[in-house]
């Protein structure tokens, strides 16, 4: 269970990096269709006594507006956080304990990549970042 709680903290920064990549992917989004709708056209409106006259681009803008208002709030927390996990396992004794939880949870390097840059197998790779996570102090 401590385990579990130690790789929820641990992965807080790789989980906002996913907010942040979707943000700006909805951002992108928003501006694209801010851009591709045309303005009204009141011919083909129905009479109405509290007519809309605001252009439907008009709703894109500022919903991108608001998406890049959070994606700053995002960006400030995920380096918030990057910075407060790299503290934690900075004051970790072993290095290469240390190396194993920065490639895995900070660089988010998939496992092998992680085994050729340490030189170790899976399965050492594997006992290695357990022991990590038993000896990482919240």
């Amino acid at each position: 269970m401590i385990t579990l709680e130690k790789k929820e903290y641990l992965c807080r920064y790789h989980n906002i990096e996913e907010k942040i990549i979707k943000k700006k992917a909805y951002i992108a989004f928003c501006e694209e269709k801010a851009k591709s709708i045309p303005g009204p056209i009141y011919d083909d409106m129905p009479h109405s006594p509290n007519p809309n006259t605001e252009a439907p681009f008009v709703k894109w803008v500022f919903r991108r507006i608001d998406a890049e208002a959070e994606l700053k709030v995002l960006l400030d927390n995920a380096a918030m956080v990057k910075a407060e996990i790299e503290a934690t396992i900075a004051r970790m004794i072993n290095e290469e304990e240390r190396r194993v939880l920065i490639l895995h949870y900070i660089d988010w390097l998939p496992w092998s990549e992680i085994e050729n840059a340490m030189f170790q197998s899976k399965s050492s790779l594997m006992r290695l970042h357990r022991r990590a996570l038993d000896n990482l102090v919240l």
